[in-house]
């Protein structure tokens, strides 16, 4: 049995409503939301400067982003500086579908940090304000796949009955689907389906950033406490083009002397996101080479609105081609789990600093919102709880000051996976240095290499005759290089 029922009647309405341009089914979400959209926005990778990339910032001040691991660690800033550090970011992924492999790549490049430190002049102690930008995460994917598929295609998608109306009207209209008396399904399965070939490539960009202000002050003899607040920005863009296309012309409709050559579904979405974060960590100082830090970072709530649309496009073997999409918008919140970090740094007096962090984040805190009660909210929130793990992230890094103008280092970070049901954990090694031109400038670099395995679900779909309900998998194999470069001149 196919899955849609339309009636010659009902056939009528749909095309005046869509004449009318009724903007009921422009309302509803093409781009349904998942928990991996709460995962998105609640990670957090070291990116906060060309040092703190590589060497944490818990226990010591080791460049302007260590207030994003410590604001107390801005307390032991020698003095006052401006910062500004370039982000460059290349992703490379291995796509593994149906027995293809496919690679693909891309690139982003922005504004790292931008901000200012300012110590102020104290007869015991230690007092630093200072505020800016600092990014916290970026969203920079590509994935590619191309293959033959026997079992399914993307129209199946449009077919099934937990489709919005405004997608499978769009697909309905295009051509995507086929009317066979009271009931639609997928246009290849019209008179029996022979396989499709299937090129899909998917590009995700963006980033989220902290405008904070912070203060830093040794309190007492030793211990040094600090605060910072500020607001969350950033956006994200995801772009997929996925091509069917009839290779060798399976699919000929000798009677109309024409039928399909391809159909190509672009989904877009372009989301801005907002919300406001605070931090707070004390450090201790054992001694002139030792010193202990903890972090602790609240629950944060961010806005997300949503712009979206799907465009199908299907191809016909005389030139002609049809065109519908089903654009709309959405508005949700995600809270971002808390955050505990707690680290150590060594100086040994031969001119070494070994700096170690462990940062819990408890993502079963996470949560999905929307106005109201929904059952996609509850459904969402209860795959949080069932399927994100509480976890410890580890990092590390040494550096060397082989003299007053150049100091090298080194680091390594192992981020657990922050679900159960697949493993995402990602390696870390990271390499840089600072080279001082002279008192007042210095130019830092940082080099961050990560990978890590993913999965991206391309689709499902129920099938025609049982409805039951499967899905098209693709596996990734990701690398990701993250060059940050830029200087700091003395106030």
């Amino acid at each position: 049995m196919d899955i849609k029922r339309i009636s010659s009647s009902n056939r009528i309405i749909i095309f005046l409503f869509a004449a009318l341009g009724m903007s009921f089914f422009s309302s509803l979400s093409v781009q349904a939301q998942s928990s991996d959209d709460v995962l998105r926005y609640s990670l957090e990778y070291p990116s906060y400067d060309a040092v703190s990339m590589v060497l944490p910032g818990v226990a010591d001040h080791t460049g302007f982003g260590s207030y994003q691991d410590n604001p107390a660690a801005m307390a032991l800033a020698e003095k006052g500086y401006l910062s500004f550090d370039l982000s460059t970011r290349y992703v490379d992924e291995t796509g593994s579908y149906l027995g293809n492999t496919t690679n693909f790549s891309d690139s982003q490049t922005g504004v790292g940090n931008l901000g200012f430190v300012y110590k102020f002049p104290t007869t015991r102690g230690s007092l630093v304000v200072g505020g800016g930008y600092s990014q916290s995460s970026n969203f920079n994917r590509a994935l590619s796949v191309s293959a033959q598929n026997n079992e399914s295609t993307l129209t199946d998608f449009y077919n099934s009955s937990f489709v919005h109306d405004d997608l499978y009207n769009a697909a309905y209209k295009a051509f995507a689907l086929y009317e066979g008396g009271d009931y639609t399904t997928s246009v290849f399965r019209a008179n029996g389906y022979r396989g499709i070939h299937q090129h899909m490539e998917l590009v995700e960009k963006g980033h989220l950033g902290e405008y904070s202000a912070f203060i830093a002050s040794e309190v007492m003899k030793d211990l040094f406490f600090g605060a910072t607040i500020g607001f969350t920005g950033g956006k994200y863009t995801y772009e997929r083009d996925f091509l069917e296309s009839d290779r060798d012309n399976e699919y000929n409709n000798r009677a109309n002397n024409t039928d399909i050559d391809d159909i190509l579904s672009l989904d877009t979405i372009d989301a801005t996101i907002e919300g406001f974060n605070a931090q707070v960590g004390l450090i201790y100082q054992m001694s002139d080479q030792l010193s202990l830090g903890a972090g602790y970072e609240f629950p944060s709530r961010l806005r997300v609105e949503e712009e979206f649309n799907t465009v199908i496009s299907t191809t016909f073997d005389n030139g002609d081609v049809e065109e519908f999409d089903a654009p709309g918008t959405f508005t949700y919140e995600v809270v971002r789990p808390q955050r505990l970090k707690g680290g150590l740094t060594y100086r040994h007096p031969a001119g070494f600093t070994l700096s170690a962090a462990a940062e819990g984040v408890f993502y079963t805190d996470a949560e999905y919102d929307v106005e109201g009660v929904t059952d996609a909210e509850i459904d969402i929130n209860n795959n949080i709880r069932s399927n994100f793990s509480n976890v410890v992230n580890f990092r590390g890094g040494l550096e060397y000051q082989m003299s007053d103008q150049v100091t090298p280092r080194i680091g390594y970070a192992y981020f657990a996976s922050p679900t159960e049901n697949f493993d995402r954990s990602r390696q870390m090694i990271s390499g840089g240095f600072s080279a001082r031109f002279n008192r007042s400038m210095s130019f830092n670099l940082g080099i961050q290499y990560s990978f890590w395995e993913d999965e991206n679900l391309l689709y499902d779909y129920e099938d025609p005759g049982t409805g039951d309900i499967f899905g098209e998998w693709a596996g990734e194999d990701v690398s990701r290089l993250h060059v940050m470069a830029g200087f700091q001149v003395a106030l």
